[in-house]
């Protein structure tokens, strides 16, 4: 760089010029070429990060490039300011939060207006001006600043609800039970990997458990979460954890012992859950019998401090045959126990669980990666290849994948078992409290799976532009799996009122598909053009 050149001070001439000329903004010039680009709009959560800048950087160089090819280039911002996210950061900001008060601080944000970020509106208006002066200007962006909108906003709030009452006018809006995300503090959070309303867990899945009732001589019932209802035949006993104080909860007519984290779920999941306030330790439960059903086998209660209390209900059947975690737990606990072998599976005798600990060295509950991959071989060999042997009484002969559904389905019809669902991880919400699973009898969902709609997205996909290219030839393939979408959330949320159930909030991914239509008219309804009332 030649000596004596002050790169600021150029840099501040050039950028106060494009913003006193106005290069940025987009007006309607007829018969010249049309580009639109945008970089999706930032959830409003805090200051920026490098990946924001950079994906702005890239947009802003393209939308360079264009205007000096001769085209007319609408380069619009906004920011998604719709659920959790400013609610959340609000709620630790008011509870005095170390960490957001530092970061607050380390930022230059003065006292007083730390105070008022406690109000989660006063949080939008304040990060957009944020990315706007510190952030996009500060880069020399040319954004079209004329545009800029938030999605809580009454000009978006209007677009979105004409966009929902189009939806139910087209017949692609439709009720169903639902177990949805729930934050006890915050309300429904939406779970996926942008984690717009969560700080840990996005890429947990929702996975459907079977609770077994596993009933014990004094009529109380030991309920144990499975992924595998049709290896009820190979239980041979029960694992809880003996330093665990679980919960006595009365379920409907029944009474089941659980964790406390477990009667938490359930309250949300099942209609007749009422907490007793009685308690046992885990250690008292140790070496009573429980019956199997179906089997009509008593088997024993065995201590395992591998038990995690905050998964699904804290109770565990043992299937040593055909688990390897419980086939290691099994042999480590020293109790005189045969596992019951009860699928047949190419490549493994009666005891599959212990050849493939016994090939992988596997001699301890601690190695934990090598059992995780000793339970998806054998799960997966099972599900797709075995076959269910005589030990099974009326499902011999059958897939693993059919018998499966069978069993399941009646244990539930013959009042052994029940439906609960639970992430595969733990999700933590925003505000620090762990999520459950909700049940929610009368959800309003976008039907996604609609055929007419899926081929329709079809033929548009033929027409556009994606890069890289393989993306687009996989793209019909995956629009064929889309299935409905939940779109309406209750609670403390940001966002637009659901127009068909007051007091419910259309949730944020629901109302971002369609935004960058808005820029079109975002920058009449900024200059009092366009009345949102009238819109």
């Amino acid at each position: 760089m030649r000596e004596g050149y002050d790169y600021k001070e150029v840099e501040r001439k050039w950028q106060e010029r494009w913003f006193r000329e106005r290069i940025y903004e987009a007006e309607r010039k007829e018969g010249m070429k049309k580009f639109f680009i945008h970089f999706a709009y930032p959830g409003i959560s805090g200051y920026l990060h490098v990946g924001h800048m950079r994906g702005f950087t890239y947009a802003d160089i393209i939308a360079r490039y264009k205007r000096m090819k001769g085209y007319n280039v609408l380069f619009p911002a906004g920011f998604h300011a719709s659920g959790l996210p400013s609610v959340a950061f609000a709620r630790k900001v008011e509870r005095g939060d170390p960490d957001t008060i530092k970061m607050l601080k380390e930022n230059g944000c003065p006292d007083d207006v730390i105070d008022r970020l406690k109000d989660p509106r006063f949080v939008v208006k304040f990060f957009s001006k944020v990315y706007v002066e510190d952030y996009w200007k500060r880069f020399g962006f040319l954004i079209d600043y004329s545009r800029l909108m938030d999605t809580i906003s009454e000009g978006y709030r209007k677009f979105i609800t004409w966009q929902f009452l189009k939806l139910k006018e087209r017949n692609l809006l439709t009720q169903k039970t639902h177990f949805a995300p729930y934050c006890p503090n915050c309300g429904p959070v939406a779970v996926d990997k942008s984690e717009t309303d969560i700080s840990r867990g996005g890429n947990a899945e929702v996975l459907e458990f079977t609770i077994i009732k596993f009933r014990m001589e004094n009529g109380l019932i030991l309920p144990a979460a499975t992924l595998r209802p049709e290896t009820i035949f190979g239980v041979t006993n029960m694992w809880v954890n003996p330093d665990v104080v679980y919960e006595k909860i009365k379920v409907g007519n029944e009474v089941w012992i659980c964790s406390p984290e477990g009667a938490e779920k359930l309250k949300y999941q099942m209609e007749e859950v009422e907490v007793t306030g009685e308690r046992i330790e885990g250690r008292d439960l140790i070496n009573k019998t429980c019956e199997v059903p179906l089997v009509n086998r008593k088997v024993p209660v065995l201590p395992g401090r591998f038990v995690d209390p905050c998964f699904a209900t804290g109770i565990v059947m043992s299937v040593p045959a055909h688990a390897p975690y419980d086939w290691i737990a099994l042999q480590e606990s020293g109790a005189d126990i045969e596992p019951i072998g009860i699928i047949r599976v190419e490549g493994y005798g009666d005891i599959p669980a212990r050849e493939i600990c016994e090939d992988m060295g596997i001699e301890s509950q601690d190695e934990r990666e090598k059992l995780d991959r000793a339970t998806e071989i054998i799960y997966k060999k099972e599900f797709h290849t075995g076959v269910m042997n005589e030990a099974c009484r009326e499902y011999a002969g059958l897939k693993v994948s059919e018998a499966k559904e069978e069993v399941k389905e009646e244990l539930i019809s013959r009042g052994f078992a029940e439906i609960m669902m639970e992430f595969s991880e733990d999700v933590v919400c925003r505000c620090g409290e762990r999520v459950v699973i909700k049940r929610i009898p009368d959800q309003w969902f976008i039907r996604y799976s609609d055929e007419e709609l899926t081929e329709l997205s079809k033929l548009h996909v033929e027409s556009m532009n994606i890069y890289p290219e393989e993306y687009k030839k996989e793209l019909p393939g995956i629009l064929d799996w889309y299935s409905d979408r939940a779109c309406i959330r209750k609670g403390s949320w940001l966002g637009t009122e659901f127009p068909f159930k007051k007091g419910w909030i259309i949730e944020p991914i629901s109302d971002s598909t369609l935004y960058p239509i808005y820029y079109l008219v975002s920058k009449y309804v900024n200059e009092d053009k366009i009345n949102p009332e009238e819109m």
